[in-house]
């Protein structure tokens, strides 16, 4: 009895030690904070951003982002950034034109997102994406967010696809998708003056 009283304890004591790192390390990733020099107003521009949905791949000539990022220390990755106007030249799926546009705006901007670094990039995401693909046949939102990472050495965001980003309801495109068909997106944004983002 005493031994079956003392394994229990002992397992007991393992399993809150456990449940307390489980929750320490939790909070650690909760707590990440960022520092980026020297923030501000940014402009990026990409060659050849590129979006698949199915069948249907979109590449465009060039995009360019403008936007803000937060200056100074001890910065929350959520809403590290903010993308204000996101523009894209010459589009086509199949060497058809296409024209895109979204919403990117200072009252509805998307999201720059730092969640973890990962040696000399920071890692993150894309958040309240909303864009529209127009052309022969074709009438599609795409919606959501979308992964990447930044890295210092390059000056470089690199989008590179996965997250949520999904055509909306009443995508239509000669049944190349439909609603609910997940969309990656995949560009190299290089800003036009370096901006450095570290953790902490």
């Amino acid at each position: 009895m005493r031994r079956f009283a003392r394994n229990t304890a002992i397992a007991a004591a393992a399993l809150a030690s456990a449940f307390g790192l489980s929750i320490s390390s939790a909070s650690a990733g909760a707590l990440a904070t960022y520092t980026v020099t020297p923030g501000g107003a940014f402009t990026a521009n990409a060659t050849n951003p590129k979006m698949t949905v199915g069948s249907a791949v979109l590449t465009c000539a060039s995009s360019q982002a403008k936007g803000t990022l937060k200056s100074g220390s001890g910065l929350a990755g959520a809403q590290l950034g903010s993308i204000t106007s996101l523009t894209f030249s010459t589009c086509k799926v199949a060497g058809i034109p296409f024209t895109v546009t979204t919403t990117a705006s200072t009252a509805t901007p998307f999201y720059v997102n730092a969640t973890g670094t990962t040696a000399n990039h920071i890692d993150g995401n894309i958040s309240n994406i909303s864009a529209t693909i127009t052309g022969v046949g074709c009438n599609a939102t795409f919606a959501g967010t979308t992964n990447g990472w930044y890295e210092n050495t390059t000056k470089t965001l690199h989008v590179t696809g996965g997250g949520s980003l999904a055509a909306q309801a009443g995508a239509s495109c000669l049944g190349l998708f439909t609603a609910g068909s997940h969309a990656d997106f995949v560009a190299n944004y290089v800003m036009t003056a370096q901006q450095t983002i570290t953790s902490p």
